[in-house]
């Protein structure tokens, strides 16, 4: 029973001269030929195999496993004699199926690599590395299921690799080193698939393989601000609606601040900022929200830019980039009620208002064009409430198990790799912590 190997009997343990601790055992179950599947009990032979087993109480045991090889009862079977045999030790195998079944947990659940896992458990890597294919191979699904809420995005899992052309002397592409990854955002399949390259031919491709039943269920697809995957969505998928991640659409209004205030500083000093300037001094406050700012904060904010001219197109430049935000915070995880799309068009009209009425700063009229292009996904996403922050994350999963690979040259290797360690925080336990999540009501309608 402490064993805990089916068919095995434990009949001594001992403990050897160099400390290591020795357990022999024999097999108890019926010994059956495998040619003729008749049960034989007429000995020929003893013989003993050590496979390698899991550790006992946290210290490495010899596993000395005494079988029986028995003459085959009936006389006209091809195979004269056999050795008796139980599933954790199959014929002619030197490690139980116990320890193969633990170094692959390990590198599936765990997240440690094959090397560590084989280092471990005193294999080899191409044993530890089997066996993690094997379990992958039950957690992985063939086909992705079905899902609603379908988020893209690119990963990049290395350099590219090129060769000279002999003939016209030109560098050639072997392999690009872009990956395109579809991740489920409302379920917990994790990363669903990836496509070597990143051009719209590539995520359309990928897509075409999926049947047309699963096509038809996907609902909403979350993008970057990316037109390559927007044109293969609407090629293949053209019942889904379009979000962009709200997040990116922040991030270039920050970085059209940022602009502002260095073409501001250089006008001002013939220079680039440093410290000591006050227009440099405030970068990191003009990067906060308007509502984490203190008073003392947003005061000094309005000092410095107020000052000069160039000051004050960088005032300019952060006012639209609140009034953008004011659009995006109508979404049901801020307000807790579901916007309409009027609202969320109204408040987009007072940021390209604003934009229109300074159309002498270029990079606030490059914004709002930017802007008008991706409304309709805009919307979009503020309205359902769809974001690829999942995708974003399991894309920072991608590159740690990369970095802990240290690189992978076989790409089937890494799509598993980094499919197994997408799925495996929805495949731990429960810690039972409670989260608290924020009711959202129904759709509010405002009369006036």
């Amino acid at each position: 029973m402490l064993f805990g190997m089916d068919g095995v009997e434990v009949t001594d343990a001992e403990r050897e001269a160099d400390g290591r601790l020795a357990v022999w055992a024999r097999i108890t179950l019926p010994a059956v030929c495998p040619g003729c599947g008749i049960v034989s009990g007429k000995v020929h032979q003893y013989v003993t195999a050590r496979p390698r087993d899991v550790r006992a109480c946290g210290q490495d045991a010899d596993f000395c496993l005494v079988k029986r090889r028995m003459r085959c009862a009936a006389g006209d079977c091809p195979r004269k004699t056999f050795t008796e045999s139980v599933p954790q030790v199959p014929p002619r195998c030197m490690i139980t199926r116990r320890l193969l079944e633990h170094a692959g947990a390990e590198v599936a659940d765990r997240g440690i690599t094959p090397a560590e896992a084989a280092r471990d458990a005193g294999i080899s890597w191409p044993s530890a590395h089997k066996a993690f294919e094997e379990k992958a191979a039950g957690i992985l699904r063939e086909e992705p299921a079905p899902v609603a809420h379908l988020g893209i995005d690119e990963h990049r899992r290395g350099r590219p690799r090129w060769r000279k052309d002999a003939g016209t002397g030109e560098y050639v592409q072997l392999a690009d080193r872009w990956h395109v990854c579809f991740y489920d955002l409302d379920g917990n399949q994790g990363l669903l698939g990836q496509v070597e390259g990143r051009t719209a031919d590539d995520t359309a491709y990928w897509l075409a393989g999926a049947t047309p039943a699963w096509r038809d269920t996907v609902e909403v697809v979350a993008i970057d601000m990316c037109a390559i995957f927007a044109s293969a969505v609407r090629r293949m998928l053209p019942g889904a609606r379009i979000a962009v991640d709200l997040f990116h659409v922040v991030q270039l209004a920050v970085k059209t601040v940022a602009d502002v205030r260095r073409r501001a500083i250089r006008e001002l000093y013939g220079r680039r900022g440093k410290a000591g300037d006050p227009e440099y001094g405030i970068k990191n406050l003009l990067n906060r929200n308007l509502e984490s700012l203190s008073p003392e904060q947003f005061e000094k904010i309005i000092d410095t830019l107020d000052a000069t001219a160039q000051g004050q197109q960088a005032a300019i430049a952060w006012i639209a980039k609140e009034k953008l935000r004011d659009a995006l915070n109508l979404r049901a995880r801020v307000t807790g009620s579901t916007p309409c799309e009027r609202q969320v068009r109204d408040r987009l009209f007072t940021f390209y208002d604003w934009c229109a009425q300074n159309e002498g700063i270029p990079e606030l009229q490059t914004l709002a064009g930017t802007i008008a292009r991706w409304e309709n996904e805009i919307v979009t996403a503020v309205t359902t409430g769809v974001t690829n922050a999942t995708g974003e994350s399991l894309n920072r999963l991608a590159k740690l198990e990369a970095r802990h690979a240290y690189g992978f040259r076989n790409p089937a290797n890494q799509r598993r790799r980094v499919r197994i360690a997408c799925t495996r925080g929805t495949r731990r336990p429960s810690t039972g912590t409670a989260s608290t999540t924020r009711k959202v009501s129904k759709r509010q309608h405002h009369h006036g």
